[in-house]
């Protein structure tokens, strides 16, 4: 009703995608991986990308492109990663308006989430799998998750006297941590419910442990196996926000087809700051 309503009014178009902008927005900022690892930095009109450089001497990586990193030696006070815009477009043709039985806002919302949250999370994890070898190897194991492969990928950022944070891990891997004994019993019972229940939340050896098991399947970005231990943000990088999410209605005067839907946007900048507040474990 809402998306029929959008076309035959133009300012309800208008109101609602900027609902669906704002719900984008506040899911990326709550469950998006790269938002979650990272520092945020707002920047208003006529501020530059930067962020403060907390370790010298260290390999940094500034996201580029969606799909281009840039290795540098941090020798300066700040990186200045360029700032980049990311766009998706949702767009609901006439037929399916009319012939749609399903939720068409709420599929519009997943393809936009794909679009915005999904792309800033592999554009965080292509500039992490570029950390694998510079300062830490990426482990290599055998059968199920063990809690001592699991700290021994931890140490892997521990080692060069940073705190271990977050565990990110693949929805495979999730099934090792509820399905062993020795896990559950490092949980405290209550988070424990919330880890079965949500994929997440869960603090485990003193690293909050999220996985992608509830995320929906054309948002996860992580490969079967693939896990990742990661710093304190403030050691680890940051992002810069302009904003958040923008909304312009467009029809079928752009897309030559009827139907209306909306072109979403926003403008961020991406860096590690330290190669070192990454370590990679993989299921061979």
């Amino acid at each position: 009703q809402l998306i029929a309503a959008a076309v035959e009014d133009s300012t309800a178009q208008g109101v609602l995608g900027e609902r669906l902008a704002d719900n984008i927005y506040m899911t990326a900022n709550r469950k998006g991986f790269a938002r979650r690892l990272l520092n945020r930095v707002e920047l208003k009109q006529g501020d530059i990308p930067r962020f403060p450089v907390r370790k010298k001497n260290v390999t940094a990586m500034l996201v580029s492109g969606p799909s281009k990193v840039e290795a540098q030696i941090a020798t300066d006070k700040w990186l200045t990663p360029p700032e980049l815009q990311i766009v998706s477009r949702v767009f609901v043709p006439q037929n399916e308006i009319n012939q749609s039985n399903t939720d068409v806002l709420e599929e519009k919302y997943v393809e936009g989430l794909e679009g915005i949250m999904v792309t800033e999370d592999r554009m965080w994890l292509n500039a992490g799998r570029q950390t694998i070898g510079v300062d830490n190897n990426q482990s290599i194991i055998s059968g199920t998750l063990s809690p001592i492969t699991l700290m021994s990928v931890r140490q892997g950022v521990a080692q060069w006297g940073l705190k271990p944070m977050y565990c990110l891990m693949a929805s495979d891997l999730f099934v090792d941590i509820v399905g062993d004994a020795s896990f559950i019993q490092a949980i405290e019972p209550v988070a424990r419910h919330e880890l079965v229940m949500t994929g997440e939340l869960a603090i485990l050896y003193g690293m909050t442990l999220i996985s992608e098991a509830y995320r929906h399947p054309e948002h996860k970005v992580l490969d079967q196996g693939e896990f990742v231990v990661a710093s304190d943000p403030s050691f680890h990088g940051g992002y810069t926000d302009r904003g958040g999410v923008d909304s312009q209605p467009i029809d079928g005067t752009s897309e030559r087809m009827i139907g209306r839907g909306w072109l979403l946007s926003e403008s961020v900048s991406m860096a590690i700051g330290n190669a070192r507040s990454l370590s990679f474990g993989r299921r061979a």
